[in-house]
């Protein structure tokens, strides 16, 4: 009996109707963790399955595998083999059947039977690059553990397919879908992966497992590939942290900047402020110097028409009339209500009105 496992795709797909027995009985000797998460399904003939394990993850792994059945056209997609050699329960004829595995498994007799592990026995498990060979009497046992050689190829997929994902975004500078990558991993082997995912109870599945276990050197991938993944997202955390820093040194560069430009503006407009404000003081002072100006000339053109009229009034007190009297103080009157009415009148103007006046008070005195 032969078993050839296939990565399923468009080209091997085919109708799965049941649920996977072997020897009339369900499969349950994987823990909960690996048989909730998985589905076997086959064939009517039960020469197909279907199994899928990681259901629900990013990771999930779909595989065909096909029981005495070598579809040449699925070649391209294989990713295991197995093959049952009965040696009729006696263990000890095994080497008779070293050629015909070493032909299934290398396509050559250079495959020396002391590769082979004893299972318990009379029953004999040989692995060897992509394939084993199981020398027993119980042909449904060798299914079972086709089955766990399949979980093992689908863990293998999960870390190498991951390796090569995260060799691509590191060479593309993808930070952020390694940083993914890194968290799903961590999940992934958080929530499936296991070193040890069938039932201790099960004596002949569980050496079984570890053999298979060690020959695809999943401990030893797993590993690496967490670490490295580990040490990416060290370096990517890093740069992110380099270039946040960054980011925040050029907005506060630029906060600086804004802020000075802002200074400087200030200092423009308060400048021209003070201009404004220097030019309307100079006005004003200039405006005062001309009103001191005017104050100086108006005082003293009434010292000295005061001084007029105390003379003029000295020297015709005597003979002036009441009429007299009141007509010169009518002229006085008039003459300083221009004065003080309107500033703009020239002084030159006015002071001829006040030397009429006083012109007609000696005229009169005269008379």
């Amino acid at each position: 009996m032969r078993a050839q496992i296939y990565r399923k795709n468009e080209n091997n797909s085919f109708e799965a109707t049941k649920k996977l027995q072997i020897g009339g009985k369900n499969i349950a000797f994987f823990i909960a963790p690996i048989f909730e998460e998985a589905s076997f399904l086959s064939s009517d003939d039960d020469k197909k399955w279907l199994l899928r394990f990681f259901i629900n993850s990013p990771f999930e792994q779909e595989l065909v595998v096909c029981i005495d059945d070598v579809e040449r056209g699925y070649i391209d997609s294989r990713v295991g083999k197995a093959c049952w050699i009965n040696n009729s329960g006696r263990s000890e004829d095994d080497i008779s059947y070293q050629e015909e595995a070493s032909r299934f498994l290398r396509d050559s007799n250079t495959l020396n039977i002391d590769r082979s592990k004893e299972l318990t026995i009379n029953r004999t498990l040989i692995v060897d690059r992509d394939g084993m060979a199981y020398l027993s009497s119980d042909p449904e046992q060798f299914k079972r553990i086709v089955l766990c050689q399949s979980l093992a190829i689908a863990y293998r997929q999960v870390l190498s397919d991951c390796m090569y994902q995260m060799t691509r975004y590191v060479k593309s500078n993808l930070a952020e879908d390694a940083l993914n990558l890194y968290e799903n991993i961590l999940r992934f082997n958080a929530a499936y992966y296991f070193s040890f995912p069938v039932l201790q109870n099960r004596h002949e599945i569980s050496p079984a497992w570890l053999i298979l276990y060690k020959h695809y050197e999943l401990n030893a991938l797993n590993q690496e590939l967490v670490q490295q993944l580990s040490d990416v997202a060290a370096l990517l955390r890093e740069k992110r942290e380099q270039a946040r820093a960054e980011q925040e040194r050029k907005h506060e560069q630029d906060r600086k900047k804004r802020e000075q430009e802002r200074a400087e503006q200030e200092k423009k407009y308060e400048k021209a402020q003070q201009q404004i404000r220097d030019v309307d003081a100079e006005k004003a002072r200039v405006q005062k110097a001309k009103e001191d100006k005017k104050d100086k000339r108006r005082t003293l053109w009434l010292s000295l028409i005061g001084i007029l009229l105390t003379s003029t009034s000295l020297l015709s007190l005597a003979q002036l009339t009441p009429k007299q009297l009141s007509e010169s103080r009518n002229a006085w009157k008039t003459w300083w209500y221009k004065l003080y009415a309107n500033d703009a009148i020239d002084d030159s103007k006015s002071f001829p009105a006040a030397e009429n006046a006083s012109h007609k008070v000696v005229k009169t005195k005269n008379k």
